[in-house]
């Protein structure tokens, strides 16, 4: 099963029938009630299609374009969204953020020395066996 939303298949939706498909022939629609109830709510939830099982249309027309462009931030409006969204992060307590650190580098100097070890009994018993 494919990891991603998109199902392996790129950006485009790949939908299971199309309003193109469904007036030329019988087989789209008998696919369309072939689907399980969990992959119409999970469609409907995406947008892909409507109430009716109908495939929705997501293009986005130049006039949408047009008007999002508009609808742009200002710099002053962006950096009081961030300042708000940054009050609302649970930043961690000074004991934990020591305790954290302390882990961090207990296991990066264990990790160092095993490496460091591991490698240099290798090449010492390496040299042992090509001596003789």
């Amino acid at each position: 099963a494919p990891v991603s939303k998109t199902g392996g298949w790129g950006f485009e939706s790949l939908l299971p029938c199309s309003k193109i498909f469904s007036t030329r022939s019988n087989r789209c629609d008998n696919e369309r009630r072939e689907m399980n109830r969990e992959q119409k709510r999970m469609m409907q939830r995406q947008g892909q299609v409507g109430a009716d099982g109908a495939a929705s249309s997501r293009r986005t027309s130049p006039q949408d374009v047009q008007r999002r462009r508009g609808q742009r931030t200002k710099p002053r409006q962006f950096l009081r969204e961030i300042r708000e969204e940054m009050r609302q992060v649970a930043w961690p307590t000074r004991p934990e953020v020591i305790n954290y650190t302390t882990i961090v580098l207990f296991v990066l100097i264990f990790m160092t020395l095993l490496i460091f070890g591991l490698g240099y009994g290798f090449s010492k018993f390496v040299t042992f066996l090509f001596q003789k």
